[in-house]
């Protein structure tokens, strides 16, 4: 509307008014007096980058300065900068340059609502020759940062944008509605503290860079399993023609996101670094050509993805191609797997060797093929479970198919102590498990373990595991040895039936045949449970059949007596290889033909075992002879909280128990009458009987 006292001219067009006001001689607004002010109004006006209401511009021409004010009702922006409402744009005096305008004292005024300006100040510059406009000025304090920003627009293809901030105050960032479309709606930590230095510059065109450095960075979640404190770094990204490059590293500061802790002042900072990133289809999705670790992780870690997409932030699904190589296998283990391997076989593991090598194949998040290779690799438990020595060995693995043949094996190994020699095997990998593809042996001691069959499955109940073979003549005097238990000489051999394994506890089906001291002793009921864990436990129940005496008594070096014995023992239950539980029975079978006699060193040596036990012989007859005839001989101990319950061959009317009933010329008897003998006393004694020359007899 034309003020009082001016002729105006008034065209509508739809929604666009224009006024055009021009000098009257008398009555004339002071304001617009001497001068010329042109009025702009649209209702509506969409572009494809904003939706604006209620447009106004004002041209207003005094004294040869041209004043110009510019404003919107609602300005509708895409995110994060979204609605702005009373945008106003003043510019009391736009100056003509050799290349266009200037504007050196414009005011900008917008509300947001989290966000207000309030004649902000701003300088412009447009350039007309080249239709291009640049703003420049001060950062307005958000996020109680400060800066400056520049920016240049000559079109929806042609733009160039700079910012550069200091003190970005990085919890009032976070809390920030303008950022809720790009963050979760339950992060999983809250910022707790930090600030942070901002510099950024992009092109419609590309070459867009950002570089953000952190200080004094804290988080947490609710349950306290990710938190970080005093952490200080820098992260780059550079775009060069569609690809990305980030570059990430932390210097300062402690991480903890479970199982792992990382504190730079202790490993020396981490960095990160990616390149090839780019848009992939699906919106967030990106494509990574190299990426890799350097720093004191990168020293022993090298990582490099090729080709990794992945699918929409709500699902992502990776497709592409990894490559791991543990360049320093302990120092990896220590920092990356020695957390995650708590409360399982692999925790207190020591792993030393020249490389590890690893490849992974995705597509949409699912594996489709591995391969993994090692060479000199070495591994102990810390406890002495097991180890491995010098391990070379190579797999490949396919999800659809058979992987091609490969191999594993060892210098030597050992197994609770027991050693294990060098050994090598042909495998292949199957897209559930893993089978042996020929019979092997692996040397133990001067004998071995032969593996006819062995193969492996994974199922959703744990890992299945088929093996059939045999022990090869161990010689059991050194067996016992490194097992820690009394010398005795023979050897060990028979057949191993299948053998199960369910969730760590091992299980025998069938019956194990050991052939032994001339006689056989069958094995069945075995079953170890938690086989790698702090505390095995062992439980089996065994026939034992006509067993040699005479080897037997001297393999364990007691005295020596001839005859057989046959027996039971069941129920053993072992905690850790101890025994706590069993009913053990031996006797001699009644239709067992040949010699039946004792020695005399032997009658000394159970009398010796401690207890009321005695020899129903004066001492002079005992020393008048070196042998004994004997009918039979045997014992019972049943064991239950370390305590060995006797019993013999036969009951006395006297409350005792018969150990050796005496027959023919010379005779002897060996009385028990103490039923209840501590285990461990027991086993005490029997150490020292076959330490040594018992005592003399008196």
């Amino acid at each position: 509307m034309a003020r009082a006292g001016w002729p105006a001219v008034r065209r509508m067009g739809g929604a666009v008014a224009l006024v055009l006001m021009v000098p009257a001689a008398t009555g004339a607004d002071p304001e617009d007096a001497g001068g010329l002010t042109v009025d702009l109004r649209i209702e509506r006006g969409l572009h494809e980058a904003l939706d604006a209401e209620g447009l106004t511009a004002r041209a207003r021409l005094r004294d040869g300065r041209l004043a110009v004010t510019v404003g919107a009702e609602r300005l509708h922006l895409p995110e994060p900068v979204g609605t702005l409402a009373g945008v106003r744009l003043d510019c009391p005096s736009l100056v003509p340059t050799t290349a266009g305008w200037r504007c050196r004292e414009a005011r900008l005024s917008a509300d947001g609502g989290d966000l207000v300006l309030q004649e902000h100040p701003l300088r412009l510059d447009w350039h007309t020759g080249h239709n291009r406009l640049r703003v420049a000025g001060d950062w307005p304090g958000w996020f109680g940062a400060s800066g400056e920003f520049v920016l240049r627009v000559a079109g929806a293809d042609d733009w160039r944008a700079e910012l550069a901030l200091s003190g970005v105050d990085l919890v009032a960032l976070a809390e920030s509605p303008r950022l809720a479309p790009w963050l979760p709606e339950e992060p999983p930590v809250t910022l707790q503290s930090g600030r942070a230095d901002l510099a950024m510059q992009g092109a419609a065109e590309g070459d867009h860079r950002a570089e953000l450095r952190l200080r004094d960075v804290g988080f947490s979640d609710a349950v306290g399993l990710r938190a970080g404190e005093g952490i200080g770094g820098r992260l780059e990204a550079r775009e060069v023609a569609g690809d990305w490059i980030l570059d990430a590293t932390l210097e300062e500061g402690a991480v903890f996101v479970d199982p792992w802790f990382v504190d730079p002042d202790e490993t020396g900072a981490l960095n990160l670094r990616a390149d090839g990133l780019r848009p992939a289809d699906g919106g967030f999705a990106a494509g990574v050509e190299v990426a890799e670790l350097s720093g004191s992780l990168g020293e022993m870690l090298a990582f490099s993805g090729q080709e990794i997409r992945s699918g929409s932030p709500e699902a992502i699904a990776p497709s592409g191609s990894f490559r791991l190589e543990a360049r320093d296998p302990g120092a990896v283990h220590a920092v990356l797997l020695d957390p995650v391997l708590a409360g399982t076989p692999g925790r207190d593991l020591v792993l030393s060797g020249d490389s590890v090598v690893a490849r992974l194949g995705l597509e949409r998040g699912e594996p489709r093929s591995a391969t993994l290779r090692w060479k000199a690799l070495s591994a102990e438990d810390g406890t002495g479970r097991f180890g491995v020595t010098d391990s070379d060995g190579a797999l490949s693995w396919q999800a659809g198919a058979p992987g091609v043949p490969g191999h594993l094996g060892w210098e030597r190994a050992h197994l609770f102590r027991l050693p294990l020699g060098e050994f090598d095997a042909r495998v292949r990998a199957q897209p559930d498990g893993i089978d042996l593809l020929e019979a092997t042996r692996i040397p133990i001691l001067d004998g071995a373990l032969r593996v006819d069959d062995f193969g492996l499955r994974l199922t959703p109940d744990g890992p299945d595991v088929r093996f059939t073979g045999g022990v090869q003549a161990i010689s059991l005097e050194p067996l016992t040895e490194v097992l820690g238990w009394p010398r005795f000489s023979g050897r060990l051999a028979g057949m191993i039936p299948e053998v199960r394994l369910d969730r760590g506890d091992l299980a025998v089906d069938g019956r194990l045949l050991v052939q032994v001291f001339d006689g056989d002793v069958v094995l069945r009921d075995v079953r170890i449970r938690d086989l790698f864990g702090r505390t095995p436990e062992l439980g089996l129940s065994a026939r034992m059949d006509r067993l040699d005496l005479a080897l037997a008594t001297r393999a364990f070096d007691v005295g020596r007596v001839e005859g057989r014995l046959s027996g039971h023992l069941e129920d053993l239950h072992m905690i850790d290889w101890r025994p706590v539980r069993m009913d053990l029975a031996v006797h001699t079978p009644a239709d067992a033909p040949g010699r039946r006699r004792i020695s005399q060193r032997a009658v000394q040596n159970i009398t010796e075992l401690g207890g009321p036990v005695q020899a129903a012989a004066s001492s002079v007859f005992l020393r008048f002879f070196e042998n004994f005839s004997y009918r039979r001989l045997g014992f019972r101990c049943v064991l239950r909280d370390g305590v060995c319950e006797f019993g013999g061959v036969a009951d006395r009317p006297d409350g005792g128990f018969t150990l050796v009933q005496g027959g023919g010329l010379p005779r002897i008897e060996v009385i028990g009458y103490n039923r209840r003998v501590d285990w461990d006393e027991l086993l005490r004694g029997l150490s020292r009987v076959t330490a040594g020359e018992p005592p003399e007899v008196r």
